[in-house]
Parts: C-alpha cells; sequence; structure tokens
C-alpha cells in the first residue's frame, strides 16, 4: 500500500476569496515528525504542476512526505482550482494585472494556518518557486513568527535593472518606459500549454531531451496545466487563463526594483539557483545575500548544469541532489 496520501481542501482567506490546497502526508508517519511545509507555485502556472504530478519522479510533494513532512500546495487565487476574480470572465483588456503578490500573501496566510492548526506545530517552512519565492518571502515578512525555514527557489528580488528576458521586449510599456504595459497584457493571461515547455526544451542542453527529462513527467506537466482550468478545453487547441499580477511583478524586479526588503526575514534561509536557470540572474542572487542580514543562517546552492526545472528533471539530472538538499535544510 502506497503510504502518501492525498486530500484536496478549500480555504477561506480573511478577504472571503476561497483557495485550494493539496495536503499531501505519509499515512505512516506521526503527524508531527517533520517540519511541515507550503510550497507555492510560480507565474501562469497552477501548483500541481510543479509540486504533485501524478508520475514517478513528479511530486516534490510526495518526495517530502515520505520524509514525513505534511507539505501543502496551494493554488494561488486566480489560479488552478482556487476563486478566479470576476474580471477573468470577461476580456483580458477589462483590468489591469490581476492578482499581485502581496494580495497572494492572504492566501499563504490561510494556507500556514491550517497547516499550524492540522499539525500543532507553531512554525512551518515555506518554498516559493520564482515569484512565488518573492511571496513567500514577502510573507515571511509579514508574518516572522509563523516561518522557521524559507526556500527561495528560482528567485527574482530586482538585484539588477537589465533582466535580458525583459529588453526590448513588449511587456514593457512603449509610452511609459520602465513600466508594465497594461493596455497589451490587462488583467490575465491565455497560455498555450506548450509555453513552458518549449522553454524547459530550451534550457536542456543536449538535443535528446528525454534523457534529461521523463516524457512521462513532460506529458502529466503539460496536462495538470490543461486541467487547472476548467475553461481550457472550451478553446481548440486548450489555453488555460493566468493572472498578470505575478508577470507584472516579475517585470519590476527585472528592471530593478524591490516589492520586499530581506532584511525584515528572520527565519533560515536556503536560496537554490540552478546554475542553467534562465529566470533568477546571479545579480538577484547577491542582493538577496546581502539584505538577508537577520536570518540566522543563509544558505546558497548553485547545482551546475542543471535546469529552471530541476525538481522535475530525471533523478540522476540533478533532482535526486535538489531533493536531498532541501530535506537536509529543513531538518536543521
Amino acid at each position: 500500500m502506497d503510504p502518501i496520501q492525498r486530500q484536496d481542501i478549500r480555504l477561506t482567506c480573511r478577504d472571503g476569496v476561497t483557495i485550494a490546497i493539496r495536503h499531501v502526508w505519509n499515512a505512516q508517519a506521526p503527524q508531527g515528525t517533520g517540519t511541515p511545509i507550503v510550497m507555492l507555485h510560480g507565474t501562469r502556472i497552477p501548483g500541481l504542476s510543479e509540486f504533485d504530478l501524478p508520475v514517478p519522479n513528479g511530486s516534490l510533494a510526495a518526495d517530502l512526505a515520505l520524509r514525513g513532512h505534511v507539505a501543502f500546495v496551494p493554488d494561488a487565487r486566480g489560479y488552478g482550482r482556487s476563486d478566479r476574480p470576476a474580471e477573468m470572465a470577461l476580456p483580458p483588456h477589462h483590468s489591469t494585472p490581476l492578482c499581485r503578490s502581496m494580495e497572494i500573501t492572504r492566501d499563504i496566510e490561510a494556507a500556514v494556518e491550517e497547516l499550524c492548526r492540522l499539525t500543532g506545530r507553531e512554525q512551518v517552512a515555506l518554498m516559493g518557486w520564482g515569484v512565488g519565492a518573492t511571496i513567500m518571502l514577502m510573507y515571511a515578512t509579514i508574518r516572522p513568527e509563523r516561518v522557521s525555514h524559507l526556500i527561495l527557489y528560482n528567485a527574482l528580488y530586482g538585484g539588477g535593472s537589465d533582466h535580458p528576458r525583459y529588453r526590448g521586449h513588449d511587456l514593457e510599456d512603449p509610452d511609459r518606459p520602465g513600466r508594465f504595459n497594461h493596455a497589451k497584457y490587462g488583467g490575465y493571461a491565455l497560455n498555450d500549454p506548450d509555453m513552458l515547455i518549449d522553454k524547459w526544451d530550451k534550457s536542456i542542453p543536449v538535443d535528446d531531451k528525454d534523457s534529461w527529462r521523463d516524457p512521462a513527467v513532460k506529458a502529466a506537466f503539460r496536462q495538470a496545466l490543461i486541467d487547472g482550468d476548467p475553461e481550457s478545453l472550451r478553446h481548440d487547441p486548450p489555453r488555460y487563463r493566468s493572472p498578470n499580477g505575478m508577470l507584472e511583478d516579475s517585470f519590476v524586479m527585472g528592471r530593478g526594483g524591490k516589492l520586499v526588503h530581506a532584511n525584515q526575514v528572520y527565519a533560515k534561509v536556503l536560496i537554490i539557483r540552478p546554475g542553467l536557470d534562465y529566470f533568477s540572474r546571479p545579480e538577484d542572487i547577491e542582493a538577496l545575500r546581502a539584505d538577508l542580514v537577520n536570518a540566522p543562517t543563509v544558505e546558497y546552492w548553485e547545482p551546475e548544469n542543471a535546469t529552471h526545472y530541476i525538481i522535475l528533471d530525471r533523478p540522476e539530472r540533478g533532482r535526486d541532489a535538489a531533493i536531498a538538499k532541501i530535506v537536509e535544510f529543513i531538518r536543521s
């Protein structure tokens, strides 16, 4: 019998928004054995696609649960199975970017409080991917008493003003240089599920992508994007919606803006930036490490020849090493 158990729950945040959470735990381990953890997705993508795919080597949540760590994988508001703003039923140009990072900290608050109640713990670990890491950093400054460990995975921080992904990009308003292009992008995006897979393919430094990433993981990832929006199959080919708030926040940080200051973090911190990552920059890491002056410990891990998707790549391509590093850290 598989010891890993899953339950999908829904929580109401302080502002009345209801979010969906995947609860993953080990039925053969006492609930209080390991530090519980909340893991938040990044821009454009629901939580299950990054942290709990139903295939071997596709679920970091399950791997942590096997080691005694109860895991929560929320969908932020506007994503996946969580409530979407009413504006997402209208064309994108009817609203400005929806679900900004600071607003999503309310979702993390609801998840943390429920996880503490469920496990009887006073503190939890947090892990965020991409802009999700920025949101976890924000929450750690708002409720430092609730956070024991903070894992910042592929994080932006505003360490430099010339991110190569945003140089000459139409994310910038042509009439207002340095500002996000609200007129073009509006409140939300309608995404091709193959867009992120194409980025993943380009980051793998060998021609045989299957030797680096299991085709079953790729297929499950793509399906999770489609399944994350109940309206995706209304489009041919399928398209799924994601709010543009995180996208605007990534643009702001890519142009050198800081959305939060890390000197307000009092948890232990692990920063992970794979050597082949295309999102987080060395200057972001340098700025983070310089600002984390009140964190009791700050570790930085940069696995060479590993991609932005290391936790979904094959075990020998860095996934096993990443899991070992995360477990070692949250047990410290």
